[in-house]
């Protein structure tokens, strides 16, 4: 991943980069905050896929064996696409959406500690894009699917 991550700095190289930026009283607090914001940020996006996953398989639930009948390729299209899709909401369970107290955390060090923490987030942060590349790539087939069902009826 780091062919697309080349301009990003490492996680020590960030955690300096912050304590620049933070620097004066409070410094450890404000760099809690900004790391917890950034997880929340996480929550946030992965909650909108999910919520998107699950109009895509209600709506399956509804139309899909009818799609799914109308052509081999529409059968096949959806299948692939629902099986994207799920793969979708299993990576984000077990990324951005796992509950992990950040307080709970402690290492040797506070800077040990709040490098742990960029090393959770950016985890996470790729699980994100996987599972959000996922989701497009099986929506790709569900929209295929639909529409080998509008030519072929």
């Amino acid at each position: 991943m780091r062919f697309f991550d080349k301009d990003n700095l490492n996680p020590h190289e960030e955690l300096e980069h912050l304590k620049a930026i933070y620097e004066g009283d409070n410094q450890v607090e404000k760099l809690y905050d900004n790391l917890t914001d950034s997880f929340n940020v996480l929550q946030n996006r992965a909650q909108m896929l999910l919520s998107l996953i699950t109009i895509t398989l209600t709506i399956t639930g509804f139309s899909g064996p009818s799609i799914a009948g109308s052509s081999l390729l529409a059968r096949f299209s959806i299948a692939s696409g629902l099986i994207l899709v799920l793969l979708s909401a299993l990576i984000l369970m077990a990324g951005p959406l796992r509950l992990r107290w950040c307080t709970r955390l402690r290492s040797g060090s506070m800077d040990q500690s709040l490098l742990e923490l960029i090393r959770q987030r950016n985890a996470r942060t790729r699980r994100y894009h996987l599972a959000s590349l996922s989701l497009v790539v099986g929506l790709i087939g569900y929209v295929t699917s639909v529409i080998s069902f509008l030519i072929t009826g």
